[in-house]
């Protein structure tokens, strides 16, 4: 899995031309757009995120949607939950995610090789 440099993607580009194009003025955005609050707002488990009151637009979220992608983002988080070996500063599986486990989640086999969670749960 090759990593890529944020800074040389095609979106990171159009982000910086985005930033520099935008006149922040929340009071303006939330007059022109009365569903600016729930817009930018999502629940999470128990958790109400607000974001309508950061200087994003409905294009910022676009553009970073497209760094996401251009970095493979998806395939980097998939690979830290499935224990695969991307920490290559200590030439290593990442597997502190497992310790984060939800109650009662069976973590993939690959981890179940490499360590016990049991020895863990008691903290």
């Amino acid at each position: 899995m090759t990593i890529t440099n944020p800074t040389t993607t095609s979106a990171w580009s159009a982000l910086t031309q985005h930033k520099a194009s935008l006149t922040p003025n929340l009071r303006a955005w939330f007059e022109q757009d009365p569903s600016r609050a729930q817009k930018f707002s999502f629940d999470a488990a128990d958790l109400h995120v607000d974001l309508s009151k950061n200087l994003i637009t409905e294009e910022t979220v676009q553009l970073l949607l497209k760094l996401a992608e251009e970095v493979n983002l998806a395939e980097r988080r998939d690979a830290m939950f499935t224990g695969e070996h991307i920490n290559v500063t200590e030439d290593r599986a990442v597997l502190h995610t497992a310790l984060r486990r939800p109650k009662g989640y069976s973590p993939p086999s690959l981890l179940m090789g490499r360590m016990s969670i049991a020895m863990f749960t008691p903290f």
